[in-house]
């Protein structure tokens, strides 16, 4: 009994050696807190990337997360740059000045909210504000039109007035110098389903906004160009600069 012991403490420490080795390849390097909502940086060390997850503190809630490479080590620095309340409605422009990333965050303030979000490249140094350049409400459905001049886009948000719900956020490039505001063009509905045509004439996009009549409901957008301005951009012709021979300064003209 006492040399089977001896083994089974021999043996032992090969069995420990045989375990797999495990290593913490996600972790957490950075937290910003702006009112309810709060952003949590994650870093993937094996993929080179950060995720930021975003999620507003109520219940019933769900995040949100992007990522994207890294540009300078695992390094990052977060912080708001933008902010846009009216109504239910909140907007907050989130950057990273390392990785020159933003990303715009839209939520209502309202129980069991979760967040939307819009990243894209950002630029040092640029206008980092975003304004509100429209607002229609159809009846129980409310559309936001906010301008980031960094990003050279428009976006729609448009929330249902009802608790439980979840914005949806759409972009697309803003026409700078263009006027017109927003307006409903068509409405359709059928049994509990809605489906409104919010026609963006400034930035001539078509969207179609869906949602249900149900506590709860969050609604969906999808955008795309009016068709009469993308015929119009096919049928222009396009100018090419005239001709020129090069002649160099101080050249010599021959008969």
């Amino acid at each position: 009994m006492k040399k089977l012991l001896v083994f089974l403490l021999i043996g032992l420490p090969l069995v420990c050696l045989a375990a797999d080795y495990q290593s913490t390849l996600l972790v957490q390097t950075g937290k910003l807190r702006e009112s309810d909502l709060i952003v949590r940086t994650v870093t993937d060390l094996e993929d080179s990337k950060i995720c930021l997850a975003f999620y507003v503190r109520t219940t019933g809630t769900s995040p949100v997360m992007s990522c994207y490479a890294t540009t300078s080590g695992f390094r990052s620095n977060i912080s708001q740059v933008g902010h846009f309340k009216e109504g239910q409605l909140v907007v907050r422009k989130i950057k990273d000045s390392v990785n020159n990333v933003s990303c715009l965050v839209a939520y209502v303030s309202t129980p069991g909210t979760s967040p939307v979000i819009n990243c894209y490249e950002s630029r040092s140094g640029a206008k980092d504000e975003i304004e509100s350049s429209g607002h229609l409400r159809e009846g129980d459905l409310d559309i936001y039109r906010i301008v980031d001049q960094d990003s050279n886009k428009s976006c729609l948000i448009a929330y249902v007035s009802t608790g439980g719900t979840a914005p949806s956020l759409t972009c697309y490039t803003n026409q700078s110098g263009v006027k017109g505001g927003m307006v409903q063009d068509s409405y359709l509905r059928e049994g509990d389903l809605i489906v409104r045509k919010i026609v963006d004439q400034g930035n001539a996009q078509n969207c179609l906004i869906t949602y249900v009549s149900t506590e709860g409901t969050s609604p969906y957008i999808f955008c795309s160009e009016n068709k009469y301005v993308a015929e119009n951009k096919k049928t222009q012709p396009e100018t090419t600069p005239e001709w020129k021979p090069y002649s160099p300064a101080g050249a010599v003209k021959t008969k």
